[in-house]
């Protein structure tokens, strides 16, 4: 996916699309072994290695909604956004207008740029692949690095 380069300096731009190559693999592979996945993050950090963020679900009891995963995990990256070049968080979604499911990646970038991502897809039946569909960019707003 190309963002205009007159948004994004190069460096940013490499960041994005490798942090969202990197998440839109990891959230395909989650899926085809095993329907589904918790949200996850990936961050970029300050010398652009691309991480996997751990994260810290105490206090969210035995069985977490995907929903306060994904708000404890925005809560957590927003401390470590001064050692961060960019953030991602990767959530199963339902797009309930459409009757499918998605991959959502929400990209931040410290230059400026949030973008949301979502990959739909359809689930397989009786050991199928999955078919997935086209990426659809949206802009939004930062959280993390706000």
């Amino acid at each position: 996916m190309q963002l205009s380069r007159d948004v994004l300096s190069i460096a940013a731009q490499g960041d994005i699309d490798s942090m969202l190559a990197a998440a839109l693999r990891l959230a395909q592979t989650r899926l085809t072994d095993s329907s589904a996945f918790d949200p996850f993050a990936l961050v970029t950090d300050l010398e652009g290695r691309l991480l996997s963020a751990e994260v810290d679900l105490a206090g969210l009891g035995k069985h977490p909604e995907s929903a306060h995963i994904a708000e404890a995990i925005t809560v957590q990256l927003r401390t470590v956004a001064s050692t961060a070049r960019a953030s991602a968080i990767i959530v199963n979604t339902r797009l309930s207008e459409r009757k499918t499911d998605a991959v959502e990646v929400r990209l931040e970038h410290r230059e400026g740029v949030a973008l949301l991502v979502l990959l739909p897809y359809k689930r397989a039946r009786f050991g199928g692949t999955i078919d997935f569909g086209d990426l659809m960019p949206f802009p939004t707003k930062q959280e993390i690095f706000a």
